[in-house]
């Protein structure tokens, strides 16, 4: 009898195919060079939208939004009211009965790891695997959020401090597209007063840390300039006001040692790490960064597996401490970040093929979506913010996350034997955003949608339409006798579905005279681009090429914006450069090597093909409501 063959599935969310080859053909990524040699590398139609968590969600369910539910970053019933909480995506209950591969893996008793994965992952849907760091984007276990600090002596600093926290989605789609960034806080370096086992010429200052929950607590920095104000002596993060209790002892672009230490009302067990980006001792000042705190405990699945884990694994954070683009010390640190995060889960994939076993492992990790928002714009020679010098240390950014990910790979293949099929896919690529278009300015320009005299909450009692902003490709109906707050008479669902369609391709942006929208369709009739059910919204809609769905900055519905998204854009936009589309590598066993399909003439691989595709390299049957066909064309087989 044949042995069943194992799968290794490593996704790279944001992984744009013009980029990886550009990269490949310049001979620095060994890795994946060697990986697309033997096998087949595709392009991969993403579902509508081009967003995370649903593209993660059909590659494991091989459907889309209309079955997995999942159109944005949560569910909420049309039933619910406004303000009650909703599914967040990496709860196993938001695809609500449908079927994964790993459901049907775990059926057949194959040993299933699943690690990072942002769909349907917790509490773990398995009986005989793992599940290790479930979800992203407002997971249950990132405690606080990064934050970098700027400490200074200088006497005129006014401290204050910048957090996002919590994101804001009602409004604003782009935020929900890339979360929330990482805080920022100047702080005043003053006399260490009332501090022990330090120095009279210390200087001191107080780093807030503050919880996703609203709480701040606060490490302290303490500062030893040399006698004559030329040097630091030393630079520490102090748990007290104690200069004995360091718990981090900073050099220059050098990551600290993890602190573990409890905080919030609920005294979490956290860890999180320091790191100093640049100092000027002349003018009194530091300049630091906090990587986000993570919580010690219940982050894996079975009981237990945690701490076996931190042991062999150390901390687990999942969101990058900086933006890359900022400068060199800030690209060195985002790089060693996202190395951190995707060496830390070949550990733990390491760790569990050896000890307890796994046929199946699927992991998520999001270094390449984290680099394309802020760069893309200004890489892509047809991009809205083009210019050649800074151009070029956009693609730096680029080149060298795509290196990190590069070395992370080659050790994940390492665990991969001549029986394993290996696949590298991502949910989607990114192409440049010229303009931003604002969906609930439009909404409320035509009446549609009415705020209150605050204008940012809705009035229910005028509002014929709404939106979700952490969905991003529906309106809804506020229909009277559905939604708590409706207004709509059931006998007019039509009549304002036809008018928010309307509101949509009637639309043109004043700066251009395009239509931002490129496609808006009823309920009824989106099975043709997979949507359907009692959760989605009542008009299905896609951005056009070169739009993204945000507000503005010149506060039109439709204007100028900062960045490149990708969950707006018709899955299918791409410029020379850049694409919209999600790639996909396959190898080992089965696998025809060097073949591409031809996609102008038998169309798209897609994105609900992959989980058939696995089941029937694994021997399984598919999930019981897949969509997708497996890609024979891809097979020795046929």
């Amino acid at each position: 009898m044949a042995q069943r063959r194992r799968l290794l599935v490593v996704g790279m969310d944001g992984m744009n195919l013009p980029l990886l080859r550009r990269f490949v053909n310049e001979g620095c990524l060994p890795s994946f060079s060697r990986l697309m040699a033997r096998g087949s590398t595709n392009r991969l139609l993403p579902a509508l939208p081009a967003w995370t968590p649903n593209n993660w969600a059909t590659i494991v369910t091989g459907t889309t939004p209309g079955s997995h539910r999942l159109g944005g970053w949560t569910v909420r019933r049309k039933t619910d009211p406004w303000d009650s909480p909703r599914v967040e995506s990496w709860e196993s209950r938001v695809i609500d009965g449908t079927e994964t591969i790993w459901d049907v893996a775990d059926a057949a008793g194959l040993r299933v790891l699943i690690q990072f994965y942002p769909s349907a992952t917790w509490p773990s849907p398995l009986k005989h695997g793992y599940v290790v760091a479930p979800g992203f984007h407002d997971a249950p276990f990132a405690i606080a959020m990064p934050m970098r600090y700027f400490a200074t002596a200088r006497g005129d600093a006014a401290a204050r401090v910048e957090q996002v926290g919590a994101v804001a989605r009602e409004r604003t789609t782009d935020l929900a597209e890339t979360g929330a960034p990482p805080g920022t806080s100047a702080v005043r370096l003053a006399p260490a007063t009332g501090w022990a086992n330090l120095p009279a010429r210390a200087l001191a200052a107080e780093l807030p840390i503050i919880l996703k929950t609203g709480e701040t607590e606060y490490a302290h920095l303490a500062v030893i300039p040399d006698h004559g104000g030329r040097a630091f002596d030393r630079v520490a993060v102090c748990a007290r006001q104690d200069g004995a209790a360091s718990v981090a002892e900073l050099e220059p672009e050098t990551w600290s040692p993890f602190w573990r230490c409890a905080l919030g009302r609920a005294r979490t067990e956290v860890a999180m790490r320091f790191r100093l980006l640049a100092a000027d001792p002349g003018a009194g000042s530091l300049y630091l960064c906090r990587s986000e705190a993570y919580a010690t405990r219940g982050f894996a699945a079975p009981a237990g597996l945690d701490q076996r884990l931190l042991d062999v694994c150390g901390p687990f954070y999942d969101w990058p401490s900086i933006d890359p683009t900022l400068g060199a010390a800030e690209l060195a640190t985002f790089t060693s970040d996202m190395q951190y995060q995707g060496e830390w889960q070949v550990k733990a994939a390491r760790y569990l093929l050896e000890h307890d076993g796994w046929d199946v492992h699927f992991s998520h990790w999001h270094l390449f979506d984290h680099v394309n928002h802020p760069t893309v714009n200004g890489a892509d020679p047809d991009g809205p913010e083009y210019d050649p010098e800074r151009a070029a240390w956009m693609l730096e950014c680029q080149r060298r996350t795509y290196q990190a990910g590069d070395a992370v790979l080659g050790q994940f293949l390492q665990l991969a034997d001549d029986n394993t099929v290996v696949c590298v896919t991502s949910d989607h690529g990114m192409a440049p955003a010229h303009r931003w278009a604002d969906v609930p300015a439009r909404l409320a320009e035509v009446g549609l949608l009415v705020y209150n005299r605050d204008g940012r909450t809705i009035d229910w009692s005028r509002s014929a339409a709404y939106v979700q902003a952490d969905r991003g490709s529906e309106v809804y109906v506020n229909l009277k006798g559905r939604e708590p707050m409706g207004i709509v008479p059931p006998e007019r669902y039509e009549e304002i579905q036809e008018a928010i369609i309307d509101a949509l391709l009637g639309w043109r942006d004043p700066g251009t005279g395009k239509r931002p929208i490129a496609l808006a369709l009823k309920l009824q009739d989106g099975q043709i681009v997979g949507y359907w059910g009692t959760e989605n919204g009542d008009v299905v809609l896609t951005f056009n090429r070169g739009y993204g769905w945000g507000p503005p900055l010149d506060g039109a519905t439709a204007g100028p914006g900062r960045e490149a998204l990708h969950g707006s854009q018709i899955p299918t936009s791409e410029t020379r450069h850049f694409t919209n589309l999600a790639c996909c590598i396959l190898s080992g066993p089965g696998i025809r090597v060097g073949y591409e399909r031809d996609w102008e003439r038998h169309g798209l691989m897609r994105m609900v093909d992959l989980a058939p595709t696995f089941a029937h390299l694994l021997g399984l049957r598919p999930p019981k409501h897949s969509m997708g066909a497996v890609l024979a064309d891809l097979l020795e087989e046929w």
